[in-house]
């Protein structure tokens, strides 16, 4: 099924001025109306009707988020994702930056839902696993959709990629590099998806049938750059060197690609190193990182069909669905096979 992306590759215009013309706004040219509206022809593309009732003001639906560090580069990418997902389904998204700890935290995120009119809201981890939050949430009758949480919750349904199963597959492809003295920079430990990547490395070796690297091919990060950089620098520097490094993600796969320059070590010649998230720095850095492709849009896509089909009242179930999205490996210049 086409979508307003591809109607706006075919006429050559941007998917907001395709969202202006399905919205009759008059300040289109009538030359770039026409480009767009023989675009749809040609698609097939057929708009929601939903959504434009939405964008023309009939209703709205305002879905909330709220970020710890819009800068980092998960949080950014899954925000801009929501954007852009938001242009397909006549959503708007309200963000709001949440400082856990501070004075009347709560009470501050309930000003948001009533200022902003929140009727549902998207949690990113680690914020998925906050308990008060969502006691918050369901006081206020609140839709949510919980992306990659640690645990089920009754309320509300998640959206999740398998991290575990990705970790899996980018540790089987080291492998199949003739790699075996594969080091580990894990996540933090307070995020599910750290465990969760450390558990995909470990199945990759236990299903090879080779034994689990040693304990000191393992150090723990922050998903910061400045951890990766304390991390790298405790692995490169062990008697036996690593000949590869699993890291999990892209920033501090980068640090690490900064501490082997550093030490004269050269990628992937005598170092592979992989990532995960697919961040910008991944295709930034030389040489560009073998990484997983977060689907952010995807998963974006899925959390507000989900959101805009939810009924008027949030209700505890038994089992609230869990809906996986599909990864990709992604293979660059940071890796290599094994020399012999």
């Amino acid at each position: 099924m086409s979508t307003i992306y591809d109607v706006a590759e075919l006429a050559g215009v941007s998917a907001k001025t395709v969202s202006r013309v399905l919205n009759e706004d008059r300040a289109v040219k009538d030359n770039t109306r026409e480009r767009v509206l023989e675009a749809m022809s040609k698609l097939d593309y057929r708009p929601n009707t939903q959504a434009r009732s939405l964008r023309l003001g009939k209703t709205k639906t305002s879905v909330g988020m709220l970020l710890e560090d819009p800068a980092s580069g998960y949080q950014g990418r899954f925000h801009h994702a929501m954007l852009m997902a938001s242009m397909e389904t006549g959503n708007y998204v309200a963000m709001e930056l949440f400082e856990h700890g501070q004075p009347d935290y709560l009470a501050d995120v309930d000003r948001f839902i009533t200022d902003a009119q929140i009727r549902s809201m998207v949690l990113l981890p680690p914020l998925c696993d906050f308990g008060p939050l969502k006691a918050l949430l369901k006081t206020r009758n609140i839709h949510c959709v919980l992306i990659s949480p640690t645990t089920p919750d009754s309320h509300y349904p998640s959206v999740a990629m398998d991290d575990r199963v990705a970790a899996r597959d980018i540790t089987d492809y080291l492998l199949s590099l003739g790699h075996t003295k594969i080091a580990h920079i894990a996540g933090h430990p307070d995020h599910a998806a750290a465990l969760l990547r450390r558990q995909g490395f470990h199945e990759a070796f236990d299903a090879s049938g080779r034994p689990r690297p040693p304990k000191d091919y393992f150090a723990e990060g922050l998903f910061t750059f400045k951890t990766g950089i304390a991390a790298a620098e405790k692995l490169l520097s062990l008697p036996e060197r690593p000949t590869a490094i699993f890291v999990s993600n892209d920033e501090m796969a980068a640090a690490a690609c900064s501490v082997a320059h550093r030490m004269g070590l050269r990628i992937p010649e005598d170092l592979s190193v992989v990532g995960f998230d697919d961040a910008p720095i991944a295709s930034a850095i030389w040489p560009a990182l073998t990484t997983v492709r977060q689907p952010y849009l995807d998963m974006a896509r899925r959390t507000l069909q989900i959101l805009n089909a939810a009924g008027d009242t949030v209700r505890a179930s038994d089992i609230q669905p869990r809906h996986i999205i599909p990864h990709e490996l992604i293979a660059r210049e940071s890796t290599a096979p094994l020399k012999g």
